[in-house]
């Protein structure tokens, strides 16, 4: 099976609403080392006369996608609260297609430290890490 048709629809059984925002169009695992989850926002999310995407919607598709790969690992066992989230914005992000990437630098009991990188046409456009509280999924 390719990493992009491994089944996660156990894991993730709706889109929440702020991802339908973000114009989530997909999201796989490569392998157990990453996740990748792309966006394509609209000009709904840009100031600049549509031109630039808003830097807080970048730095949610960035967080959304490290949390996505923590909810794949713990096979939706556990949901991720973001305690802190550093983003650098290297380059302005435009409308359309993006690809999230994110990486699992440190894995513990129950804090884990993430990365994550954002691409639009194979342009590096933000990075950024965080540190996830994982809890039991409520749900």
């Amino acid at each position: 099976m390719s990493d992009q048709n491994k089944d996660i629809s156990a894991f993730f059984t709706e889109i929440p609403p702020f991802l339908k925002i973000f114009n989530l169009t997909n999201a796989y695992p490569t392998d157990d080392s990453k996740f990748i989850v792309e966006f394509n926002p609209g000009v709904e999310l840009t100031h600049s006369n549509g031109m630039v995407v808003q830097g807080g919607f970048v730095t949610g598709m960035l967080d959304s996608c490290m949390a996505q790969f923590l909810i794949y690992k713990s096979k939706g066992k556990q949901i991720p609260l973001t305690l802190d989230i550093d983003v650098k914005f290297l380059r302005p992000c435009a409308p359309g297609p993006l690809k999230t990437i994110a990486t699992i630098t440190k894995e513990g009991k129950s804090i884990c430290f993430t990365d994550a990188v954002l691409y639009q046409n194979d342009v590096l456009i933000a990075t950024s890490s965080a540190t996830n509280k994982l809890v039991d999924n409520p749900f």
